[in-house]
């Protein structure tokens, strides 16, 4: 039995919730209108016995509020989550005009139209910028695909050479400082130091940022390279980028640009 406490509102059957995107709103009928005094009339009469009906057995009557989930880059909790593939196509006249972007595997387009306003106008020759879907905007290296993966804590990005090996990876960390974060990505469990034939090229460090330079032997690719930067962005979050590839590649080239070029999304940057 229906409660009889429960009011109604018939107001609330008109919802003014737009439908989502996805979904095609009914083609009008050209030129097919009810004539008077047919169907439509008595449609009406239908519709107000109904609602005096749901009103005399005190039915509430509430709105149906659609939603849906779009996003397809994002796990909303730990595990593997669905990887995305985009390959970073815009040109620099077309990141001027702002109608470039990185085309999804799927056909949408992330555009470059929301570049920080302090953004370089065009990227570096070669480069090709990012208005990464994840949120941030970078510059990667012309013809390199993007793939992305859950990690432990936050989404792993990693835009790759179709050609030689060489990545960039880049992803939030969640300890407190970039020395701290570093510090644990080397020797803690798992870390770097127990890499095969692990070797401390460089390391160096500043107020909000701390940066380790090795190579170690890795079992498919041989003798590898790696820049690893952590650093506090612009809104305040921590990032990590990190360069690599088979010794004797420039690993350094796409890192410093990626570095100098990175924004995240609705932060003021400023350019280097």
């Amino acid at each position: 039995m229906v409660p009889a406490s429960v009011g109604i509102n018939p107001m609330v059957l008109a919802s003014s919730a737009s439908p989502p995107d996805s979904w095609s709103s009914p083609v009008p009928v050209v030129g097919g209108g009810t004539p008077p005094g047919s169907g439509g009339s008595r449609r009406t009469l239908v519709l107000v016995a109904v609602l005096a009906v749901l009103a005399g057995a005190g039915v509430g009557v509430g709105a149906w509020v659609l939603t849906r989930d779009d996003s397809t880059e994002h796990t909303g909790a730990a595990g593997a989550g669905p990887s995305v593939t985009v390959t970073a196509t815009a040109t620099a006249g077309e990141d001027a005009a702002g109608q470039g972007g990185s085309t999804l595997s799927d056909g949408d387009s992330v555009g470059t139209d929301a570049q920080p306003s302090s953004a370089a106008a065009q990227p570096s020759p070669g480069y090709s910028r990012a208005v990464d879907p994840v949120g941030y905007t970078v510059d990667v290296p012309q013809g390199w695909v993007r793939e992305e993966k859950r990690g432990v804590s936050a989404e792993v990005v990693t835009y790759a050479s179709p050609d030689d090996g060489r990545t960039l990876k880049l992803f939030q960390v969640v300890e407190n400082t970039p020395a701290e974060s570093l510090d644990l990505a080397e020797n803690g469990p798992g870390g770097f130091d127990g890499l095969a034939d692990f070797h401390v090229l460089d390391r160096s460090s500043g107020a909000d940022w701390a940066r380790l330079d090795y190579r170690y032997d890795d079992p498919k690719s041989g003798t590898t390279q790696v820049i690893d930067h952590r650093f506090t962005a612009a809104d305040g979050t921590l990032y990590a980028i990190r360069s690599s590839g088979p010794s004797g590649l420039d690993v350094a080239e796409p890192f410093t640009v990626a570095l100098n070029s990175f924004c995240p999304t609705g932060a003021s940057c400023t350019s280097p």
